[in-house]
């Protein structure tokens, strides 16, 4: 079995890989990326629409033309249940995961040079449920993108940050973790281990509670932006 994958294949079979060339898509509310004073990238959860997510959070928008909100989509779209109907996307899953991160890194590097943002431009990450994890690989491995303030908003960090603590490149930023109080997803204890975790590393972080389920709200985030 190849350590990578996350399950066995079957005797006999042998495994390959090759590099292609993919279209992905991104959605933004708002003002126009090189022209605002103020973007916001969001990385959706598994199974979500970034163009719904962003709907869901509009208000954020709706009384400030200097701030844009944009966000990616993961490179794997699928049915969210059965054969048909409502499409979300997912960032990865356990099999060939190595690739799979190395691949989103690249993808979101070169999303986000394509833009063009002004230095000036004030850049805030909000990472949900499995964009966390995305998140934090992001700008630990990054050349060009540097976020003022990063919110994970109901997702875990990766495990491999546990093993080995990463090097991120602006330790002094600010950090804000947020869970709600009923989310039966996000456990209070992986909460609070990440915000320990975190603080260890040096950086400035505030764990927020708030009420609700595994859901992002634009109220939690309006605070923060």
């Amino acid at each position: 079995m190849d350590p990578k994958l996350s399950y066995p294949i079957p005797e006999g079979v042998n495994n390959h890989s090759f590099t292609v060339e993919k279209t992905a898509r991104w959605f933004h509310i708002g003002a126009s990326p090189q022209t605002c004073s103020h973007i916001i990238v969001v990385l959706h959860g598994y199974g979500q629409h970034p163009g719904y997510l962003l709907s869901s959070i509009d208000a954020l928008v709706a009384n400030d033309s200097q701030v844009c909100i944009c966000a990616p989509e993961g490179l794997s779209r699928f049915y969210v249940s059965g054969f048909g109907g409502k499409v979300g996307a997912s960032w990865m899953t356990s099999d060939e995961r190595t690739k799979d991160i190395i691949d989103q890194i690249n993808y979101l590097d070169n999303w986000w040079q394509s833009l063009s943002i002004s230095a000036d431009t004030k850049v805030t990450l909000v990472g949900f449920s499995q964009g966390v994890a995305t998140a934090c690989r992001w700008i630990a491995a990054s050349k060009f993108f540097e976020p003022s303030t990063v919110i994970f908003h109901s997702g875990t960090i990766p495990p491999e940050w546990i093993k080995e603590s990463p090097k991120l490149p602006f330790p002094s930023k600010n950090f804000v973790l947020f869970r709600g109080d009923i989310d039966a997803i996000y456990t209070e204890e992986s909460h609070s281990e990440a915000a320990t975790f975190l603080t260890s590393l040096g950086l400035n972080v505030e764990s927020i509670k708030v009420q609700g389920s595994h859901k992002m709200t634009a109220e939690h985030l309006a605070l923060y932006l």
